[in-house]
Order: structure tokens, then sequence, then C-alpha cells
């Protein structure tokens, strides 16, 4: 089975150089691809070499991909994108328009995914390191599948055969396109894979997510924050990269900084007890080319195997205590005065700021309510009646 890596961070933090780093390390011991899903590719310029929207080997057992988004729409959602543009065109718009807003918001995220979920389905690489886009767009790819097939579920429910006793009256009378059988074929599709990466970015022990973050109050704010959000969703953190530490010698005029830099050091230290934290210096050469990557990986990692999961956790947890059901949820830095939590038609909602996951409750508990929410030692305990 496939080991997928996922690095993000704010941007700027130097997550493409440690994902680039890593994946060098690992294709020493096994075959290796790292790609990019952020829009502002700079992989190449990591690797120092002219990479494609399709897999391109760099060296033995090393292969990189920096996904063309026009290509792989075209790829994978050809024909649904075809029916979008002809119901839009149906409300009015011209067939330009319309074939630009035919590529529906969450689209690219999917896509995404897609190529790591086939790339784990077909075994086709022992590692797949994922250079993700910076925090905010990455928890967004993240969120997508579960969002997503929930919105397939209410906006898409028409079947395939009831669309197919439809299409003809609904054509003679009102002209309006119905979607053939390759569109919901696409659909259908759409939703197992969604499934699928959504259960495979959910187990820890296929996918590890890695956290990157400077030795600056703002990017380890935000690592907090992104810590929080990931565990909302139910997704395995194992390691902190605490990147561009300055070293000792950089003299005197760095003093100030190095203080600063070991104060936040020994709070990551501890508000991050359970995760592995690595910790990477500021290098005297640019992170350019696969030789200057390994060597920035090895003293990085030092003697760990980056293979390795580092943290098994369950960041969602049911149990029942006292006849009532409780939902245990790890948020470690959540504050209750942002949160909100409702059953919505069999659905718990938890909203933790502008990040809302919508959890469906076993058949058993779908009529409970939230009664009563408490935070305790970083988890979230909601109580079902």
């Amino acid at each position: 089975m496939s080991r997928v890596l996922l690095y993000t961070g704010k941007g700027g933090v130097g997550k493409t150089s440690v994902a680039a780093s890593t994946a060098v390390m690992l294709s020493k011991k096994y075959k290796t691809i790292v790609m990019s899903t952020d829009p502002a590719h700079s992989l190449s310029d990591s690797l120092n070499v002219n990479i494609g929207s399709e897999a391109t080997k760099i060296s033995d057992n090393l292969y990189a991909q920096e996904i063309n988004i026009n290509d792989a729409i075209q790829t994978h959602w050809n024909d649904l994108k075809e029916y979008l543009t002809a119901l839009f065109q149906y409300q009015g718009l011209d067939p330009i328009s319309a074939d630009e807003i035919a590529i529906l918001p969450g689209f690219e995220e999917a896509t995404y995914l897609l190529y790591i979920n086939d790339y784990v389905k077909n075994n086709d690489y022992d590692i797949i390191v994922v250079d993700s886009a910076p925090t905010g767009e990455a928890l967004r790819l993240l969120s997508f599948p579960e969002v997503m097939r929930w919105y397939m579920v209410k906006i898409f429910p028409i079947s395939r055969t009831a669309a197919k006793i439809a299409r003809p009256v609904m054509k003679t009378f009102s002209g309006i396109p119905m979607p053939n059988d390759k569109v919901f074929k696409n659909a259908e599709t759409l939703y197992d894979d969604l499934g699928n990466i959504h259960e495979i970015l959910q187990d820890p022990d296929i996918t590890s997510i890695r956290l990157v973050t400077n030795v600056d109050q703002m990017s380890y704010n935000e690592t907090k924050r992104a810590f929080t959000y990931l565990l909302l969703y139910g997704y395995p953190i194992d390691a902190v990269i605490a990147n561009k530490i300055y070293p000792e010698n950089t003299g005197d005029f760095f003093t100030g900084w190095r203080n600063s830099q070991e104060k936040i050091l020994n709070d990551i230290n501890s508000a991050f007890p359970e995760v592995k934290i690595f910790k990477s210096y500021l290098q005297d050469y640019e992170l350019l080319g696969t030789e200057k990557l390994l060597r920035f990986a090895e003293t990085m990692y030092e003697k760990n195997d980056p293979y390795s999961v580092f943290y098994r956790g369950k960041p969602v947890e049911f149990s029942r205590e006292n006849g009532k059901t409780i939902v245990k949820l790890k948020l470690p830095f959540a504050d209750k005065k942002n949160l909100r939590l409702y059953n919505r038609s069999g659905e718990l909602v938890v909203e933790v700021e502008n990040w809302k996951r919508i959890m469906y409750l076993p058949e058993t508990m779908a009529n409970l309510q939230p009664e009563n929410a408490e935070f305790k030692n970083g988890y979230l305990y909601i109580t079902l009646s």
C-alpha cells in the first residue's frame, strides 16, 4: 500500500523545500513521486528541472508532477463539464461564459485529490509526497471530499432511471437539457472516488499530514489554527517541522532573533506534545537541486525515516456515558466562543470560526440534539440527548 505524506503551512515557510527534500531522501529506498497542488508551482525551481503536468522522471525512483488544472479537468470532467455548459447556455449565458462557469468551485481541489486516489488505488508509487498549497487553500482541499459528497447527495439526487423517463418529456416541453448516461457515470465515479480519497486521507496508516512553520509568532499562530481545523475534519497529523531556525554561528546581529526563536521553539514543544517535532536550520546554500535537497533532508530528519508514522491518534470518538452519547473531538486550540453546534436532520454540524464540518450521525443517533459542550485537556466533549 502506498504512503501519502502531505506538507502544508503558511506561505513562505519553506514547505516546497521540505517536501522536495523529503521526496529526494525517500527515493533512495522507495519509488517516490512528489506532486505540487499549489497553483503557484515552485517544485520545478526547487528540484532545478523542468516538470510536466504528468509524472516526470527525475532520477532512479524519483518522479515529480506539477498538475496543469486545465488539462486535468479536461481528462476527468469533460462529460460533466459539457452538461453544465449546456445547462448554463440554456439559462441565457453566452457559450464562452457558460464554459467558464461550468468549472464549478471545488473542481480544482477534486482534480488534485483524484490524482492521489489513482496513485494509491493503482499502487503506482511506494510514497506520494504532496507539496500542498498554503494553509487556507490546503484546508479547503482537504475539507472538499466530505463537503462535495454532501452537496452531491443534496443537489444531484435524481437517479439515472428517473432521468431516462424524464429526459424526453423535459426536452419536448421545456427544452431544459437533461444529463445523459455519461454524465451520470461521471457523477457516480466522482462520488465513489471522493469517498475513497476521504478514507485514504483519514487513515493514519496511509496518510500523514505534516505542518511546516517558521519559528516566528505569525507562522506559529497559523500552525496552531491549521492543526485545530485539520483535526476537526479527522485528519492524521504526525509531525511539525520548525523551519528556518537561525544557528548559533549567525553572529551577534541575530542574537535577538535567536532568543525569540528559542522561546517559540519551547512553546512548540509544549503545544504539540504528542506529535514529532523536527527542526531545520537556515543553510549557507540555496536549496536547489537534488544533491542539496538530500543534504538538507538528512540534517532535518537525522536518524528518523520520514516514511514512518510518528503519531497515531483518534481525532473523533463516540462513547456512551450514563445513557447519553458523547462525541469527543480533539480541538486543542479552539475557542468555545467561536464554536457552534446543532443537529440538522441527522447531521451533527460543528462550526469552528470559519470552518464547518458536517458529521453524519448513525441512524440510532439521528434525532439526538447537542445538550452540552465543554473543553477538557484539548478535547471538545459534546453530549447528545
